[in-house]
């Protein structure tokens, strides 16, 4: 209707009529991609934490359940709230493992992976909130050498506004007798 209203040439309303629905729904999509890539970094900084209280309270006795349960109720983040939709299949019928493993599948972070694996060895292990907590070290670890990273980078990118104040003037502090030296061989 606003290419008629506009009588607008035929390419003109075509790129209207294709290229607004089209349009929107990149927008809408990248809208959903960047939620999905922020809760997966919350994820990723709350994992730590969260592995840490799961291995404390499974070697303090509690069932893995429980202890998924606790952490569930407890909790206010993103790994809280993934945890209760975890506790929420347990008792639709799937086994811890299974309903672990569908979270870590839906969240897409390695480090959850991971811990996923260590916390499906809970019939299997004798020690596992000693595991939980070497995997939750582990995250820690990955954790700080990506904070690392981002600090080094950004000490980087503090030297290119200094490298270009200080080169400017020297450029020009050396253009000037260069040009006059070139007008003297020139004349």
């Amino acid at each position: 209707m606003a290419s008629l209203a506009l009588s607008a040439a035929a390419t003109f309303a075509v790129m209207i009529v294709l290229g607004a629905p089209i349009l929107t729904f990149l927008m809408q999509e990248q809208q959903v991609a960047a939620a999905s890539a922020a809760w997966q970094r919350k994820i990723f900084l709350e994992l730590p934490v969260v592995a840490e209280q799961l291995g404390m309270l499974t070697s303090a006795g509690w069932s893995l359940g429980a202890a998924l349960a606790r952490v569930a109720a407890r909790g206010s983040g993103a790994c809280s709230a993934d945890l209760q939709r975890v506790i929420q299949r347990i008792r639709q019928g799937l086994s811890e493992a299974e309903a672990l493993r569908e979270w870590a599948e839906l969240a897409d972070v390695d480090e959850l992976d991971r811990l996923v694996a260590v916390l499906s060895m809970n019939r299997e292990a004798t020690d596992l909130g000693r595991l939980i907590a070497d995997e939750a070290r582990s995250v820690r670890r990955e954790a700080q050498r990506e904070l690392i990273e981002t600090i080094e980078r950004r000490n980087q990118q503090v030297w290119i506004p200094v490298t270009v104040a200080a080169l400017l003037p020297g450029v020009l502090l050396m253009g000037i007798p260069f040009l006059d030296a070139l007008t003297l061989f020139g004349a």
